[in-house]
């Protein structure tokens, strides 16, 4: 391959990586604007808790459970 195709083939790749990353994050934000806009607002405590939580499985959720309930949040 010469080296123009490969820069070619570079600056292409890059863009595709680009767009799948834009089009990843407009997906994921669509759900949380449309739930706060339904009238389900989340503040930043329970942003936090959920983020801090989520990884806290295991098989009957008692780990979650306890993480939220650590931050003072629902489950």
């Amino acid at each position: 391959m010469s080296t123009s195709k490969a820069k070619s083939f570079a600056k292409a790749t890059g863009k595709l990586a680009l767009a799948a990353t834009v089009a990843a994050l407009w997906m994921a934000a669509g759900p949380i604007a449309g739930a706060a806009a339904a009238g389900y607002p989340t503040s930043v405590a329970r942003a936090t808790a959920l983020q801090a939580c989520s990884g806290s499985a295991d098989e009957w959720g008692c780990a979650y459970r306890a993480c939220m309930a650590q931050h003072g949040q629902a489950e």
